[in-house]
C-alpha cells in the first residue's frame, strides 16, 4: 500500500466516524415534494352503522356508511352520461365479526355501493354545495365528498358486538382506477367503534375544509393550527378532534374562532386543543373536526408539501446526555463505534510501516586477525 492509498483510507475512517456522531445527534428527514395538482383518494371516516335481526328467521341485516375525499379529480375521468356524472365500481370490504356469546370471530366480506356524491367548497369557491346527478354542467372541481353504503347479510347468528375492518386500503381498494392513496386517522379511530356510530358524522352538504393548515404551535400535549376558513359561521367550543394516537383511538376536545393576525393583518381561523392530552406521534392529515352540536365536520387540509412529516405533531426529544446513572445506549455506541475506527485506522499504519524495508547496518572490513591471536597464544604457552 502506497503513502497515496494509505492517506484516503484514514481519510474514509475518520468521515465515517464523524457521520455516525452526526447520525446519532441529528436525525434528518428528508421530505418528498408533492405536486399540489396531484390526483389522491382519501378515506376519511364510517357513520350511520345499523343492524337489524329477525329472531323468527336468524336473519341479520348489517350496513354502514364509508366516507371519501376525492383531491384533485377532474370530473371527465369517469365521465359517462349526463344522467351519471360519476361512476365507482363496487368495494368488496372484509372484516371479522364477533357476536355475543360467541368469542370466535366470523369472515364476513360487506359490499360497497355508491350512494352519493357531492362538490365541496373550498377557499376560492363561493360557500355552495351540489348534488352531483342535479348539477348539469360539466366542471373540474378541486374535492368531492363520495358516500358509499356498505351491507352485509347472515343466517344463523345472533348480535354482533365487534366488527373489525381487515381490508388495507392503499393496498387493494380502488375507486375505478384510482388506489386509495390515505386512510385518515380518524377512520382509524372511527372503525373501533364501528357498532356505536349510529348518527351521521359526515352529513351530506356539511363539511368544510381548514385550507392550507399550518401549527401555530404544537407540544406532545397540545397544539394550535391555523388556516383558511370562509365560512364566519363556525365559531364554538364544542369540537371534537377525532384521531388515533399509537394505535389508541382519541377524541380531543377543541376550540374554534375566527382571529386576525397582526403579523399579515390577514383573517383566520384557529383550532385550539383544550386540557392536556398524550399527542405524540398523532398525525393530523385530512383527521376531522367534528362540531358536536351544529352537526359538521371540518377535514384538515396542510399547507406542507411533505407527506413524511405534515401535519404530524412531534414526540418529545429524545436526550441522550450522561445521566445519574451512567450513559445512554446511544451514548456507548456514540463512543464506541468511533474508538473502533480508530484503532482501526491505528492497526492500518502499523501495517504500513511494517511492510517498509528496514535498512541493514553497514558491515565493517574487519581484517583477519587470526595469525595474531595464534602468535599471542602460543607465545604465552612457550613462556
Amino acid at each position: 500500500m502506497d503513502k497515496k492509498n494509505f492517506v484516503i483510507l484514514l481519510s474514509s475512517l475518520l468521515v465515517i466516524s464523524y457521520s455516525q456522531l452526526l447520525e446519532e445527534g441529528l436525525h434528518l428527514n428528508i421530505p418528498r415534494k408533492l405536486q399540489s395538482s396531484e390526483s389522491e383518494t382519501i378515506l376519511i371516516g364510517y357513520d350511520n352503522y345499523n343492524f337489524t335481526y329477525d329472531s323468527s328467521t336468524r336473519q341479520s341485516y348489517f350496513n354502514f356508511s364509508l366516507h371519501f375525499l376525492l383531491k384533485n379529480w377532474n370530473e371527465n375521468y369517469s365521465y359517462i352520461n349526463d344522467e351519471n356524472f360519476i361512476k365507482f365500481n363496487n368495494i368488496p370490504l372484509k372484516a371479522i365479526i364477533n357476536y355475543q356469546g360467541d368469542d370466535e370471530g366470523k369472515e364476513s366480506e360487506f359490499n360497497c355501493t355508491k350512494d352519493n356524491i357531492y362538490r365541496i367548497m373550498t377557499s376560492n369557491e363561493n360557500n355552495e354545495y351540489y348534488y352531483i346527478p342535479d348539477y348539469k354542467y360539466n366542471h373540474n372541481f378541486k374535492y368531492y365528498h363520495v358516500e358509499f353504503n356498505c351491507y352485509y347479510n347472515l343466517t344463523g347468528r345472533g348480535i354482533p358486538k365487534k366488527i373489525n375492518i381487515t381490508t388495507n386500503f392503499t393496498d387493494s381498494v380502488y375507486l375505478n382506477t384510482s388506489r386509495v392513496s390515505y386512510v385518515s386517522s380518524s377512520v382509524e379511530a372511527l372503525e373501533r367503534d364501528l357498532i356505536s356510530l349510529k348518527y351521521p358524522i359526515f352529513d351530506d352538504d356539511d363539511i368544510s375544509f381548514l385550507e392550507n393548515a399550518t401549527f401555530v404551535s404544537q407540544s406532545p400535549n397540545s397544539f394550535k393550527i391555523r388556516g383558511k376558513l370562509y365560512d364566519e359561521d363556525y365559531q364554538s367550543e364544542n369540537i371534537q378532534l377525532i384521531t388515533n394516537v399509537n394505535g389508541v383511538p382519541k377524541k380531543i376536545p377543541c376550540s374554534g374562532k375566527h382571529q386576525k393576525d397582526s403579523s399579515d393583518d390577514e383573517r383566520y381561523y384557529y383550532v385550539e386543543s383544550k386540557g392536556s392530552n398524550n399527542l405524540a406521534g398523532a398525525d393530523l392529515r385530512h383527521a376531522i373536526l367534528n362540531y358536536t352540536k351544529q352537526d359538521r365536520i371540518i377535514v384538515l387540509n396542510f399547507k406542507e408539501e411533505t407527506k413524511e412529516s405534515n401535519g404530524t405533531i412531534f414526540p418529545p426529544k429524545v436526550d441522550y446526555k450522561k445521566k445519574s446513572g451512567g450513559l445512554s445506549t446511544g451514548g456507548i455506541i456514540a463512543i464506541v463505534i468511533p474508538a473502533v475506527l480508530v484503532l482501526l485506522g491505528v492497526g492500518a499504519l502499523a501495517f504500513f510501516l511494517s511492510r517498509r524495508a528496514v535498512p541493514s547496518p553497514p558491515i565493517k572490513n574487519i581484517g583477519n586477525n587470526t595469525m595474531g591471536v595464534v602468535a599471542s597464544s602460543e607465545a604465552v604457552v612457550h613462556q
